[in-house]
C-alpha cells in the first residue's frame, strides 16, 4: 500500500511540473567543480546576457531572466519571466550540472484558465440563442490567449536554459 501510495505522490508531482511547465535537464562540463562555480560566478556579470542570480552553496545556485511579466509588486509573487536553479555533482565521466527551469508559474496556469474560460464562454454564446454574439467574441479572444501564453511560457524557459548552458559551454547528457 505505501508502494503504490509512493508511486501516486511521484506520478502528481510528475503531472504538476508538466502543468506549470518545469523541465528538469543534466549536463556534462569539461570544467571540474571549483571552475565551473568560477564560470557560474561569471555569468551573473555579464550584463549583455539579461540574466541574474546567486550562489545558493558550493554547488548550487540560482538564475532568472531579468525580464518582468508580472507588473504588479506583491510580496512573495514571482515577477521574472523565468527561473532556474542548478546543482553541480561530480559524476563517473566528470562533473554533471542538473538544471531544474521553470517560467514564471503564472504564464502556464493563466495559459491553462483562459483557454478553459474561453471554451466555456464560446460553449454560452453558441448554446444561448438570447445571449449577445459579444459572448463569442470574448470566449474566443480568450481561448486565444490561453493557446498563446503556453508556447511564450515554454519559450521563456527554454531561453534561459539555452543561455545558461551556452555561457557555461555545457554538453546535454543522454
Amino acid at each position: 500500500m505505501h508502494h503504490i501510495q509512493k508511486k501516486s505522490a511521484s506520478y502528481q508531482l510528475n503531472m504538476l511540473q508538466r502543468i506549470l511547465n518545469v523541465e528538469e535537464v543534466i549536463y556534462s562540463s569539461n570544467l571540474n567543480e571549483e571552475n565551473l562555480m568560477r564560470r557560474v560566478e561569471n555569468l551573473f556579470e555579464q550584463k549583455s546576457l539579461g540574466l541574474a542570480g546567486k550562489i545558493i552553496s558550493e554547488d548550487e545556485f540560482t538564475a532568472y531572466e531579468k525580464l518582468i511579466v508580472i507588473g504588479w509588486d506583491m510580496p512573495y509573487l514571482r515577477r521574472k519571466a523565468a527561473y532556474l536553479k542548478g546543482k553541480i555533482t561530480q559524476g563517473e565521466k566528470g562533473t554533471l550540472i542538473k538544471l531544474k527551469v521553470s517560467p514564471n508559474s503564472f504564464l502556464p496556469i493563466f495559459a491553462i484558465v483562459a483557454a478553459i474560460t474561453g471554451v466555456i464562454i464560446t460553449l454560452i454564446g453558441l448554446l444561448n440563442t438570447h445571449a449577445d454574439k459579444l459572448f463569442l467574441i470574448f470566449g474566443i479572444a480568450f481561448f486565444t490567449l490561453g493557446i498563446v501564453y503556453y508556447p511564450v511560457s515554454t519559450i521563456l524557459r527554454n531561453r534561459l536554459k539555452n543561455k545558461v548552458a551556452k555561457y557555461l559551454n555545457l554538453s546535454k547528457v543522454q
